[in-house]
């Protein structure tokens, strides 16, 4: 643990509402100077409490789906399994690789324009590591509604239950490619300023503003996050599996009124396969979990069949657009 005070806990939920707005619009809000929030920020980075900022990118707006692959490992010792999981990393069609403890102790998130593609870099992967695999869950995802990180505000004052959904049903907006140069920089750096981004793609400081705002006006960008060190922070990352029964629309609405409201869950994954929902949880102990299931048999029993619980250890990889996926990097090379 480090020490966090009510100034710095303000920065960072600021940073976790819009982590790309500028530390003159932060500073007004969280009533220091300009260069009090930079000095502060820069403390948080180099302390690792901000690990890097990321821009939220709605795939299915470009014509991709999300399937992420759940694996039980076995045969493996530990340098094997770091040789694994390096070359997974280093996977261009991957996107997200992750360690877990529970139910399951790998995790893959993989983007395809469909399930052939999808089965097609599957494959190739478990030709490779089968042998490793105990067994594993495969998962497609259908929508994912984010709600806002309730438990890092400083306040009630400042609770904000708003939601947004994306990952919906495919479609494809035409980006030239430019827009797909912008989207590879700033998925890796949402804090990187306008001017920066011009110099890098050769355009002015205007037209970089006018094309983000393009892009989150078509819904393509619908967020910029900070990756938070939940360890110096006191919480860490679970997801909790949910096996229905039925879901009516009235029950649906009620479930995701309540999930919204509690501080600690953070999405609501709509699935096809094992189960049909996932639950991503932000939580300072187990104890939370065993709380919101116990509560979620109780208020909703007729629609909660099954709950599991898994911890996300350790992410060796996380992009939202990673450069190396195969259309992407034909656009790119135009």
């Amino acid at each position: 643990m480090v020490k966090i005070d009510l100034k710095d806990q303000k920065i960072i939920y600021q940073l976790s509402l819009d982590a790309r707005q500028n530390s003159s619009k932060i500073a007004k809000k969280v009533c220091l100077s300009q260069q009090l929030v930079d000095y502060r920020i820069k403390r948080l980075e180099q302390i690792g409490v901000l690990k890097g900022y990321y821009t939220c990118i709605d795939i299915s707006k470009i014509g991709y789906s999300i399937f992420k692959i759940y694996i039980k490992l076995q045969n493996l010792d530990e340098k094997k399994e770091a040789e694994m999981i390096r070359d997974l990393s280093n996977n261009p069609n991957i996107t997200w690789v992750a360690t877990c403890d529970g139910i399951w102790d790998l995790y893959l998130v993989i983007w395809s324009k469909n399930v052939f593609q999808f089965n097609t870099i599957f494959t190739e992967i478990n030709n490779k590591y089968s042998y490793y695999f105990s067994k594993k869950s495969i998962i497609a995802n259908t929508k994912v509604l984010q709600f806002i990180r309730k438990h890092l505000s400083p306040s009630k004052e400042l609770l904000d239950y708003s939601k947004i959904e994306w990952a919906g049903e495919i479609s494809e907006v035409e980006l030239d490619k430019t827009d797909f140069q912008l989207l590879l920089l700033i998925s890796v750096n949402a804090r990187m300023s306008d001017t920066e981004l011009g110099e890098k793609l050769g355009i002015s400081r205007k037209v970089v503003a006018y094309r983000i705002k393009k892009l989150i006006q078509q819904k393509i960008i619908y967020g910029f996050k900070p990756f938070l060190n939940g360890d110096l922070l006191n919480f860490k990352t679970y997801k909790i599996f949910l096996t229905l029964q039925s879901l009516t629309p009235e029950t649906e609405k009620s479930l995701i009124t309540y999930l919204n409201y509690h501080p600690h869950v953070i999405e609501v994954v709509y699935s096809i396969g094992n189960w049909e929902l996932e639950l991503d949880i932000e939580s300072p102990s187990i104890d939370v979990n065993h709380d919101l299931i116990r509560h979620l048999r109780n208020k909703f029993t007729n629609v909660i069949k099954e709950a599991e619980v898994m911890l996300m250890y350790k992410s060796y990889k996380y992009n939202y657009l990673p450069e190396g996926l195969k259309e992407i990097k034909e656009k790119v090379m135009e």
